[in-house]
């Protein structure tokens, strides 16, 4: 073994010594060669490597579609209140909407009852189809709910406070309250023993409620003898023949506030008539006022409810989009890992090319030493 000439012992920090012979020297050319060529597809690998999107972004891409997609099936579990909020007002409008139709009912037997030319007999008959109006109104009134939720009347028969709807316009808001509005039409009288009696549906009975003790209800006769003071509501009602009333107490008004025909006196004096025509104008001042305030109602509802289905899709649409952006760049990546590995997989077969030709034998001096391995 010698140095080179030129270069001491000392010198040759890189390579110490290296073969005389000829043939030696030039056999390591090949495996030096092949490995430069396997540090440049190497280092171009790793490049590649450094400027692929880095996973934690397509991470954070997927985390954030996680959560769209979350937040929208959040707004879908309050759709469900608001679609039920807004077909409870619905029902509601649409039945004041009908009722209107028996009040105009009920008061034109009120006007027709005051003809100068209509007998008693004939009032009574008016009378007797005023009350199968008000009736009818308040059956419509009593089936108006949704879903077993009545906005504007109730099934129990000694409870005047309607149902009330809730919803939301986002999961963690406030709630906010429709009232109801009652609007059947009732009245009760109360005796000096605190006991109240309330009018069937077509106000022929009176009946004690609550009635533990499953009482027969008292049939109110045209016969009987009604005595009504309006400002005090006070009310007495006498069988015919008897000296004393069987039913003695205060009427309290509910609702629309229009009384059964019996405390009209069946309609057989006109200041009796008076007082219905005025109290069926008022009804009819009540619905309106009340379709009013429920339409009022149905429009924030409704407000809502497209507010949150648009904030549903607007979720939707930018989860899809994000998931779409995190594959393709996710495609990407694998489409660039796979060119980086034809391209080393090229540069390493080549350079086995180059070792199995036994190099390249034109080589200068200087380029044997500034080889690095």
């Amino acid at each position: 073994m010698s140095t080179i000439n030129g270069f001491g012992a000392g010198t040759n920090k890189f390579f110490g010594t290296l073969p005389t012979n000829p043939g030696s020297l030039f056999s390591v050319l090949p495996d030096a060669a092949a490995s430069r060529g396997l540090q440049s597809a190497a280092r171009a690998s790793a490049v590649a490597a450094r400027n692929r999107p880095s996973d934690i972004e397509t991470r954070q891409l997927q985390s954030k579609a996680r959560t769209a997609k979350r937040e929208a099936q959040d707004l879908s579990r309050i759709t469900a209140r608001l679609d039920r909020a807004v077909k409870t007002v619905e029902k509601a409008v649409e039945r004041l909407g009908e009722i209107k139709t028996n009040i105009s009912d009920m008061r034109r037997q009120v006007v027709t009852a005051k003809g100068d030319s209509v007998s008693i007999s004939e009032r009574r008959v008016f009378a007797d189809r005023f009350d199968q109006f008000l009736g009818k109104l308040n059956l419509r009134i009593k089936t108006a709910g949704f879903i077993g939720t009545n906005i504007i009347g109730t099934s129990i028969r000694d409870d005047f406070e309607p149902d009330e709807i809730t919803f939301q316009t986002s999961p963690g808001s406030i709630k906010k309250t429709i009232s109801g509005l009652f609007s059947q039409n009732d009245f009760f009288i109360t005796d000096s023993n605190g006991d109240n009696f309330y009018p069937d549906i077509f106000g022929s009975i009176l009946t004690k409620f609550p009635n533990p003790n499953e009482e027969a209800g008292e049939l109110v006769s045209t016969s009987d003898t009604v005595v009504f003071d309006e400002s005090s509501g006070a009310v007495s009602i006498t069988r015919s023949g008897a000296g004393t009333p069987f039913l003695d107490g205060t009427v309290t008004r509910k609702g629309l506030g229009v009384l059964h025909s019996f405390l009209y006196n069946n309609f057989e004096d006109d200041s009796s008539l008076d007082r219905a025509l005025s109290d069926v104008d008022n009804a009819s001042s009540k619905i309106r006022f009340n379709i009013g305030f429920l339409e009022g109602e149905l429009a924030k509802v409704r407000a809502a409810q497209i507010f949150v289905e648009g904030q549903i899709k607007a979720k939707n649409k930018f989860a899809a989009g994000v998931e779409a952006q995190a594959f393709g760049d996710e495609r990407r990546a694998v489409l660039e890992a796979e060119r980086q590995d034809i391209l080393f997989s090229a540069a390493f077969q080549g350079t086995l090319g180059f070792n199995r030709e036994a190099g390249l034998l034109a080589l200068t001096g200087p380029a044997i030493f500034n080889f690095s391995v």
